[in-house]
């Protein structure tokens, strides 16, 4: 690393574990792409999500059916 970016780095170093760790966490925020629709959009799309997840496993299959056709489906991979 070179030139700012350098000086800067070698500046947070000198803080204190907690400034470091809040200023990297703003670093990694700063690289997250912004979502494309709002937080309130993006909660009520999830809560659609889940309740279809729901829905779709809601026809009562047994417990026991489920982890008998998981078990052999891991037994054929090996």
């Amino acid at each position: 690393m070179v030139g700012p970016a350098k000086k800067h780095v070698d500046e947070l170093l000198k803080l204190p574990v907690d400034e470091r760790s809040a200023a990297a966490e703003a670093l990694l925020r700063s690289l997250e792409q912004e979502p494309e629709e709002d937080e309130a959009t993006v909660a009520v799309a999830w809560a659609a999500e889940i309740e279809r997840r729901i829905d779709e496993n809601a026809p009562g299959i047994p417990a026991d059916t489920v982890f008998a056709e998981g078990r052999a489906r891991l037994h054929n991979r090996s």
